[in-house]
């Protein structure tokens, strides 16, 4: 009996033993996977955080060559108004030539009519006298 009974607890023993073996293995592999799926996901991670620092680097370099370019552009404009006001005083100035010109123009006629109504009064007053005007 007392053989029996030692047979019987060493075989529950070794039945334990070959459960907690394959228990083991079994939590060894579940291990395994998880750390698998885990280095993967980290992998996956690591790949996107990679690329999405890669990405803002390029959008804050592309923000810089937007601020010099814009500031170049806004030189260039800058520079368009200025010279469209310098045309804009001339065109004005060109008016005032204009006009002064016209003014001119106009005075002169006043003096020519009126020199040749002196002109016509005076013959006809030299008709009538007689006396000529060399």
């Amino acid at each position: 009996m007392l053989s029996r009974l030692v047979r019987e607890h060493n075989q529950k023993q070794q039945a334990i033993r070959r459960n907690n073996e394959q228990l083991r293995k079994e939590a060894t592999q579940a291990v395994g996977e998880l750390t698998d799926c885990l280095a993967d996901t980290l992998n996956e991670r690591h790949v996107q955080v990679t690329s999405i620092f890669k990405t803002q680097r390029e959008i804050e370099a592309e923000a810089r060559r937007l601020s010099a370019q814009s500031a170049k552009f806004t030189k260039q404009t800058k520079q368009w108004l200025n010279m469209l006001d310098g045309f804009n005083s001339a065109l004005k100035e060109l008016g005032d030539v204009q006009n002064w010109a016209e003014v001119i123009e106009r005075d002169m006629k006043e003096i020519a009519m009126t020199l040749e109504f002196v002109h016509k009064e005076s013959s006809h007053w030299n008709e009538d006298t007689q006396i000529r005007i060399y």
